[in-house]
């Protein structure tokens, strides 16, 4: 699978599942097709490097709990 053709999934999934105009930003910075315009303080970011040898960004997003009610 190409990475557009991930994103179009990703994209698709989300917009199934009731996704809003936040959620399918986060979903397109998340795949890697625009960085985060500033860090997000509730991630941890690393460096990777790819088999090629390209180092790339990782963000690591932490589980956010929200509560009902």
């Amino acid at each position: 699978m190409t990475a557009r053709q991930y994103l179009i999934q990703e994209v698709a999934a989300a917009l199934g599942e009731g996704a809003d105009g936040e959620d399918v930003v986060d979903l397109v910075i998340r795949t890697g097709w625009q960085p985060r315009p500033l860090p997000d303080p509730h991630s941890d970011h690393l460096e990777g490097v790819l088999a090629d040898g390209r180092r790339v960004p990782i963000e690591i997003r932490r589980a956010r709990l929200t509560h009902a009610g």
